[in-house]
């Protein structure tokens, strides 16, 4: 069983989401996999490969890293992966901490630092796992026009939880991911999924109030416009 809540323009404010339409949340990641058959997933290797000291990880990345290198399609095409460049272990692809095989993360307590992750084109849907090394985050959403959309969430339990998120149209940008609940990691995620397959059509319910009062039930995303 799967949650997934539509979060409506007009639940928000009047125009809020008017670029994007509806936003679609998502905690189960085989719902997400079925509703978008083709996306495509990084999921960072089996090896930890850090610091990768230019701040910048995509398809492109050709860098030598005291564990080893990594050479230019490692990772997938259409996305980067970027954070401002600091000291130490301050952007890697780790092993362990819960996940399976490698992980993007960082390190440090000297500097907040958030994690931007970049379409080559723009995007309907985004996901990835986290765990308990990110116990709360801020998630940002940008768009190809509007306002972007600023979610905060948090981990309930100690294993891997899927985070999906998609729009009613095929505008998704970029998205920005700020741990906030640790001292240690500022941001650690694997199995980043993207998708620019349109969404199926949801039909709506018969009852506006029991739509409203669903998404009370649930409760799952507090958010807020960030101009």
């Amino acid at each position: 069983m799967y949650i997934k809540t539509l979060i409506s323009a007009l639940a928000i404010s009047a125009g809020t989401l008017a670029h994007a339409g509806t936003i679609t949340g998502y905690t189960d990641q085989t719902a997400f996999a079925t509703d978008f058959s083709s996306a495509v997933t990084e999921d960072f290797g089996a090896s930890a490969l850090f610091p990768i000291s230019t701040g910048v990880l995509n398809a492109s990345t050709s860098i030598s890293t005291p564990r080893g290198p990594i050479s230019p399609g490692d990772i997938v095409d259409g996305v980067t992966f970027s954070t401002p460049i600091g000291a130490g272990n301050f952007f890697n692809i780790d092993s362990g901490g819960g996940f399976n095989g490698g992980f993007l993360d960082s390190i440090g307590t000297t500097a907040p630092r958030d994690l931007t992750v970049t379409f080559d084109v723009a995007q309907t849907a985004f996901g990835f796992v986290t765990n308990m090394l990110m116990p709360s985050f801020d998630i940002t959403i940008n768009f190809v026009s509007g306002p972007s959309v600023t979610q905060s969430l948090s981990v309930a339990s100690n294993g891997l939880e899927f985070f999906g998120f998609a729009s009613s149209a095929t505008d998704i940008t970029s998205v920005v991911i700020d741990g906030t609940g640790s001292s240690t990691f500022n941001f650690a995620l694997d199995d980043f999924t993207f998708s620019d397959q349109p969404v199926a059509p949801v039909p709506l319910p018969a009852s506006l109030p029991l739509l409203l009062a669903g998404f009370g039930a649930i409760g799952l995303m507090r958010r807020r416009q960030k101009s």
